[in-house]
């Protein structure tokens, strides 16, 4: 479905199905370069059982209309625009990497007098989110270089592991960033290293929130995400061993249990 604002049209899957107000709604925000299909085997579960799902491409993306945002504060004003035209009540926010910096900024100010924020999911987090100079220089003047660098080092294996025979995360991954907006890559990064109020943003939340990462995470190192759920009562966090940066398509199955038995505790 399409959802407009100021007469741009936003893309977001939602299984199919016309939301319901009467249900819950997961909303999942993607990643840098990165679209609402990285998510397509955790939101097509929640779609199917019990729970209205927007599985969202950022402006300028995929399917969305509009221009790139460059902030990652810009990005969370949108997406809390894009919750409010939402007539189910009851929210819970999912964000991979990037977009785990955008579903915590848009936690922080979310409009409680509208919506109900239930809960906060933050997958592949790390704060700060600092990108290598030898990787920003490529995002901007070679970018066909940054994606099969981000690429490699999203994967805790480049051979074999994949969880369904004939399935190549890394090749799928590439073939993503391939066809995203000219000119996003850099311009996300530069979102990601510039955000600067991440503490501050995890202090003024108070819904419950889950941390999920891999064990083998390079690009956002899971040790970060541990430091950070454990300076927080709110907060629970689970590893995906073996796991790497891109851990819905290395461990689809792993990510979705983490989010099962998260998000339904917290439904009514």
């Amino acid at each position: 479905m399409y959802i407009t604002l100021d007469g741009a049209d936003y893309y977001a899957y939602t299984g199919t199905h016309t939301p319901d107000a009467g249900l819950e709604t997961v909303v999942f925000m993607h990643g840098a370069s990165m679209d609402h299909t990285v998510w397509a085997h955790q939101s097509r579960y929640f779609a199917y059982h019990g729970f209205n799902v927007l599985a969202l491409d950022l402006p300028g993306h995929k399917f969305s209309d509009g221009k790139l945002l460059d902030r990652i504060e810009d990005m969370a004003v949108w997406l809390n625009r894009v919750i409010n035209t939402l007539e189910s009540r009851n929210i819970h926010l999912v964000g991979h990497s990037m977009g785990a910096l955008i579903t915590l900024e848009a936690a922080a100010n979310f409009c409680k007098s509208s919506h109900v924020l239930k809960s906060l999911s933050l997958v592949g987090f790390c704060f700060p989110m600092s990108v290598a100079p030898v990787l920003m220089n490529a995002a901007r003047d070679d970018p066909g270089t940054a994606y099969a660098m981000m690429t490699e080092w999203s994967h805790a294996s480049r051979i074999g592991g994949e969880p369904v025979p004939g399935f190549w995360s890394a090749g799928m991954q590439m073939s993503m960033m391939e066809n995203s907006p000219s000119g996003s890559i850099y311009s996300n990064l530069q979102a990601c290293h510039n955000y600067s109020a991440g503490k501050e943003a995890l202090d003024r939340i108070d819904c419950p929130i889950l941390f999920v990462s891999g064990e083998r995470d390079k690009m956002a190192p899971a040790k970060l995400a541990v430091r950070e759920a454990g300076r927080n009562e709110k907060s629970d966090i689970v590893l995906i061993p073996g796991g790497g940066h891109n851990i819905m398509s290395e461990a689809p199955d792993g990510v979705l249990d983490c989010l099962k038995n998260f998000i339904p505790e917290r439904t009514g």
